[in-house]
């Protein structure tokens, strides 16, 4: 059980290390002026989405960027939290890792499954 753990608990922290370090240097280009970022970071997310075809990222609709301001301000926190715990090996890293997790499978629904409307 303790490798299911452990292996559980690595996967989770990748997880969490890649909101930690995506969001703010990447999502928050959706919602911040680009000003505050510098060109590599720029010309990566304009690679990224012609590279992979991504009209969210290439056109920030109106719900995507309420998507990116939930990330921002809820699910980047958690990761945090989560990463922290983990490493620290806390008690409570499973309540935040929970709660992390059905922050990203809600704002997973729109994109995965639009409105037949």
């Amino acid at each position: 059980m303790g490798v299911v753990s452990a292996a559980a608990d690595a996967i989770v922290a990748v997880f969490s290390l890649t909101i930690v370090v995506a969001a703010p240097l990447l999502d928050a280009q959706s919602v911040l002026p680009h000003t505050l970022y510098p060109a590599p970071l720029l010309e990566l997310k304009r690679w990224y989405a012609a590279e992979f075809g991504d009209y969210l990222v290439a056109q920030s609709p109106g719900f995507f960027r309420g998507l990116v301001c939930l990330e921002l301000a809820f699910q980047w926190p958690l990761a945090v939290a989560t990463l922290y715990g983990i490493l620290t090996r806390r008690r409570w890293a499973a309540t935040t890792s929970l709660m992390a997790g059905v922050g990203t499978l809600t704002s997973m629904v729109k994109p995965c499954f639009p409105s037949p409307l």
